[in-house]
């Protein structure tokens, strides 16, 4: 019996309710709006020999609107309009929601506000359109000079940005909206009746770096919502073991070194699961029985390799649907990691929108487009003391990196320096020396920093030094 998402059931029928699921057929000029709220929960404990530390946690809360322009009986075209801005009613701080200003400098780095795509019939993307003005607004990005006039190295971040983006378009909808791709996993070309308690499973392969990794999912159809007009199906996706490891092996490897003392102190136990490779995936989709549309989804992706454990958890629903599935477990951990401030890479050169992905930046901010016959005002330095620093992990880079909690005089102060500076390159001073050269592209307010280091030895040296009795660091406008 054909079932729906195009898969055949090959498990045994468990209830006798047949349900007929209708394609997915959205109108045109239909519009609805979408919520995500998504986290990512990263577990370095083993490396700092800290089993009892919490995780370092991020999270984004989005609105994002999409629009159908046109269907026929072989594809469509749609309009994602996409906000990094928070949902009104959103609670906590602003700077409590990293992805949030991810998201911004993504799409100041890739110059779009909205994305239009072509897509089979099921809303999985297979074109973007207007790539090309993409490809030559992060070339303008990448040519542009910086503060000392210097240009951004051919092997800089932003020019591997644009190398992908110039081999293959969508990598844009990896970045800025890979729950696309989610919708489209339940979303079915054709009309099919399956039963209620029916499981089945399908092969795939998925590509990590240059590695493909073969993937078994086991779906179920678990229930019917009669009220709602809706149909609940899971899928567990589990990973061929030696190819994965044979993915994560570089991977691996740069964990080991980058915490090469450490490892030295590992017990055999610990140095086989840093150097074993696990990944899961459970999701959840609730279906449309009215129009076949995916209306709410929760996927939870877990990754435990190089003694690292990533767990990144999306909760997605239409926003014409009350929420029915459970929100992030992580959504209101305890800490949230900070606004982060990457490392110094060029002295006395202005970092690139590009360069900033993934961090603090966003859009260049008014004082950044001041004219040279308009002098900037002078913004006093300001000395901060340190109520706590402690080593953790760049969930963007899996980097190490220090995350300095203020006092709360200092966190105000901080705030002040900050909302004075916005859109102007600084420094932070630690005895002396300057660690890192951040342009402030918004206020931060919450008292708090990550800031990237290039090893764990410089991380755990760092942190030391700022828990010491009556720590400061001093921030100050760059020269």
């Amino acid at each position: 019996m054909a079932c729906c998402f195009g898969l055949t059931p090959v498990g045994p029928i468990r209830a006798a309710e047949s349900v007929t699921i209708p394609a997915y057929q959205p109108a045109v000029g239909a519009e609805h709006g979408y919520r995500i709220q998504k986290t990512t929960e990263t577990d370095m404990s083993l490396w700092f020999d800290k089993p009892e530390a919490s995780s370092v946690v991020m999270r984004g809360d989005f609105r994002h609107q999409l629009v159908v322009l046109s269907r026929d009986d072989k594809a469509m075209r749609v309009r994602w309009s996409l906000s990094a801005d928070l949902p009104p009613g959103t609670a906590g701080a602003a700077d409590s929601y990293a992805m949030n200003t991810q998201l911004r400098n993504s799409l100041a780095a890739y110059g779009v506000q909205q994305l239009d795509l072509d897509m089979d019939l099921t809303g999985y993307p297979t074109a973007l359109t207007g790539a090309d003005q993409i490809i030559a607004h992060m070339e303008s990005l990448i040519a542009a000079p910086g503060a000392a006039g210097t240009t951004l190295p051919a092997d800089s971040v932003a020019s591997q940005m644009l190398q992908a983006v110039k081999d293959n378009p969508l990598k844009v909808v990896d970045v800025l909206l890979p729950e696309v791709i989610v919708l489209s996993l339940g979303q079915a070309t054709q009309e099919g009746t399956t039963e209620v308690g029916s499981t089945w499973t399908a092969k795939s392969d998925e590509s990590m770096g240059d590695t493909l990794v073969p993937a078994t999912s086991a779906w179920k159809f678990e229930t019917t919502d009669s009220a709602r007009r809706t149909a609940t199906f899971s899928m567990k996706q589990s990973f061929d073991a030696t190819a994965l490891h044979s993915a994560m092996k570089a991977r691996i490897e740069k964990m080991i070194a980058a915490f090469a003392e450490r490892s030295k102190q590992l017990t055999d136990e610990q140095m086989a699961r840093v150097q074993s490779s696990q990944k899961s995936r459970d999701l959840t989709l609730v279906m449309s029985l009215q129009d076949g549309s995916t209306v709410e989804a929760l996927d939870s992706v877990t990754v435990d390799t190089g003694g690292t454990k990533l767990t990144i958890v999306t909760h997605i629903w239409r926003d014409d649907q009350s929420p029915t599935l459970p929100e992030p477990p992580a959504w209101n951990a305890k800490s949230v990691s900070a606004q982060a401030i990457s490392p110094l890479e060029q002295p006395a050169s202005r970092p690139s929108d590009l360069e900033k992905t993934g961090s603090e930046a966003k859009p260049a901010a008014p004082a950044e487009q001041q004219s040279a016959a308009e002098p900037a005002k002078a913004v006093a330095p300001v000395s901060l003391k340190i109520a706590k620093a402690e080593v953790v992990t760049d969930s963007v880079s899996y980097g190490a990196a220090v995350k300095i909690d203020m006092t709360p005089d200092s966190a105000g102060a901080f705030r002040d320096f900050t909302t004075a500076s916005v859109g102007r390159q600084t420094q932070l001073v630690v005895d002396g020396k300057v660690i890192s050269e951040p342009v402030i592209r918004e206020p931060i307010m919450g008292g708090s920093v990550m800031i990237s280091v290039d090893t764990a030895t410089e991380a755990q040296s760092l942190a030391r030094q700022l828990s010491a009795p009556g720590a400061t660091i001093t921030v100050r406008l760059a020269p």
